[in-house]
């Protein structure tokens, strides 16, 4: 059977011999392989290494992790509604307790008023307030205008906003602007009762209360919160939290990395946003863990849960404060508001 040759064999090895050399003398050059550069056959090595482990069990908890970075996996695809009921304003949209919501305005920013009757709200250049039906009350131009806060009772309020680097506070029908003094750019926070009582932070870090205290000087403030009965102010900081009494005695001090905080209403508990968690101080408990960027956190008008924000995920997160309810989501938050992330405050 060796010895065994096809009826012209031989000629049929030539004649393909000369098609495979034409065609071989036809190619274009190619360099000579090089061997694969070292940051490919590490992006290699990780893909394989991911592959094997997708379907263990500890492989599943690891892609597990990665989903909870780009969001909640059973986020509702939308804002049915509120947990717990109330409004929130979120840049120019107002999201009342069964899920319906109103466009403001083309607005950058917006707070309530004491009560929740009217809204305060900024355009670049311009302060303006609003009825929550979007019906513009007055306006009043000012360069750069940014984070408006409104305070008072019934029959006699004020706004304080930023214009540039100048702190102003205006009276709630919009007359009488007048300054105040250079400001840090973070917003002020009204004392809750009377007389009119306003923090807010100098260019140098310090935070000022006129009239009753100066703190230190210190790294600029994230975040000025007042308790709810006036008698305690949170001084939020990147690396670190304090607490002062209504005569500039500091009666809590605390280190971490901070992202957000606030008193829960009608208490002297202190909710905190890291940027990867919620928390509950003294004792500290943890709500919530991610492996994304929270950026924002707003309580609840009755204080049983902390509207979070979390801007990579396009999602609001809703977080309990009492252990045994569950978390809930909504995602595509930018698609329903129009790109509003940005909450101004939560009012029943």
């Amino acid at each position: 059977m060796k010895a065994f040759r096809a009826p012209d064999e031989v000629g049929a090895q030539q004649r393909s011999w000369a098609v495979v050399a034409a065609a071989f003398a036809e190619r274009e050059p190619v360099a000579p392989r090089r061997l694969v550069p070292v940051r490919a056959a590490l992006v290699l090595a990780v893909v394989a290494a991911l592959a094997a482990v997708a379907f263990s069990p500890p492989g599943h908890a690891v892609l597990t992790s990665v989903r909870k970075a780009i969001g909640i996996e059973r986020a509702q695809p939308a804002l049915y509604a509120l947990p717990g009921g109330g409004r929130i304003l979120a840049g120019g949209w107002l999201v009342n307790g069964d899920g319906s919501t109103r466009h403001l305005g083309d607005y950058l920013e917006s707070s309530w008023s004491p009560y929740g009757r009217f809204i305060a709200a900024t355009k670049r250049h311009e302060l303006l307030a609003l009825q929550p039906d979007g019906t513009v009350r007055w306006t009043l131009a000012r360069p750069d205008v940014r984070f408006p806060r409104w305070a008072g009772t019934h029959t006699d309020t004020r706004i304080a906003y930023l214009s540039g680097s100048t702190l102003r506070v205006v009276a709630g029908d919009g007359t009488g602007d007048r300054e105040v003094g250079p400001a840090a750019p973070v917003a002020p926070a009204w004392r809750p009762g009377g007389p009119f009582t306003l923090a807010y932070a100098e260019p140098g870090g310090r935070v000022h209360v006129p009239g009753h205290f100066r703190t230190a000087a210190g790294a600029r403030p994230l975040r000025l919160a007042w308790s709810s009965d006036g008698a305690r102010l949170l001084v939020l900081r990147h690396r670190t939290l304090d607490v002062y009494d209504a005569r500039g005695r500091r009666v809590q001090h605390a280190l971490g990395r901070f992202a957000d905080g606030a008193f829960l209403p009608g208490t002297h508990r202190l909710a905190v946003l890291a940027p990867h968690a919620v928390q509950l101080l003294a004792p500290r408990r943890t709500l919530f863990r991610t492996t994304g960027t929270l950026q924002r956190l707003v309580p609840s008008p009755d204080g049983r849960r902390l509207l979070v924000t979390w801007p990579e995920a396009d999602q609001w997160l809703f977080v309990p404060v009492d252990p045994g309810r569950r978390l809930s989501a909504v995602g595509n938050i930018a698609e329903q508001l129009g790109g509003s992330l940005p909450v101004g405050g939560w009012t029943s």
